[in-house]
């Protein structure tokens, strides 16, 4: 599967709360490992039955893949100067695939460490407040870094979601962005991926904004 534009909500909705059905945001604490060995944009296949995002009408229906991120606004915000090359790429892949890894080990802890503001509280594989599966697992499939100014990076990534009660994986595309401190490359704030392993039936337009600021 080929990486689709990622639509994105217009600034109004670039808010960098952290935080599911109780969470915040979350701390400065170590980066990902830059060990994983340098690529040009990472792909995979999806496997079979892999289903994308449904019709807006049955999401409301509450169909059986009702909450599917589905946003539909043109993207704004930094300008891309280009694909990200040499180390920063493989920290920035390496950051965003430590990431998925923690939420899908449900440990909290990490997941807070690699986010870069403040303090983290959600349940990883909590249900929706108003019902529905309960995410259980991510996986990547495709990975495109691209490098925007001041030292700050946005990875637009296609991946499959594993929810209970279901015997399909949906397809979604995250945008994931992080920010260089002290040489350690940060996830600058939850991704839609987040906001689905804590219980959003579907991610808040904020998850695939820009931070605040950028």
């Amino acid at each position: 599967m080929k990486l689709g534009t990622i639509v994105i909500a217009l600034a109004a909705f670039a808010l960098a709360g952290c935080g599911g059905s109780g969470g915040g945001e979350a701390s400065v604490a170590q980066t990902a490992a830059t060990s994983h060995q340098q690529t040009e944009t990472v792909t995979g296949n999806l496997p079979p039955g892999a289903v994308g995002p449904v019709d807006t009408a049955e999401e409301e229906a509450g169909g059986p893949a009702a909450g599917e991120a589905s946003p539909e606004a043109q993207a704004e915000g930094p300008q891309s100067t280009g694909e990200l090359e040499g180390t920063d790429r493989s920290a920035v892949t390496a950051a965003v695939r430590s990431y998925i890894a923690a939420l899908d080990g449900h440990d909290a802890a990490r997941v807070c460490a690699l986010i870069e503001h403040g303090g983290c509280g959600a349940s990883i594989g909590s249900r929706p407040a108003g019902g529905g599966p309960a995410w259980r697992r991510t996986q990547i499939v495709e990975m495109k870094p691209e490098a925007l100014a001041d030292d700050r990076a946005r990875v637009t990534t296609t991946v499959t979601h594993r929810f209970s009660d279901r015997k399909y994986v949906s397809v979604e595309d995250d945008v994931i962005y992080l920010e260089r401190l002290g040489g350690r490359w940060l996830i600058a704030k939850p991704s839609a991926t987040f906001y689905r392993a804590v219980g959003y039936a579907q991610p808040p337009l904020r998850a695939f904004a820009p931070p605040s600021g950028w």
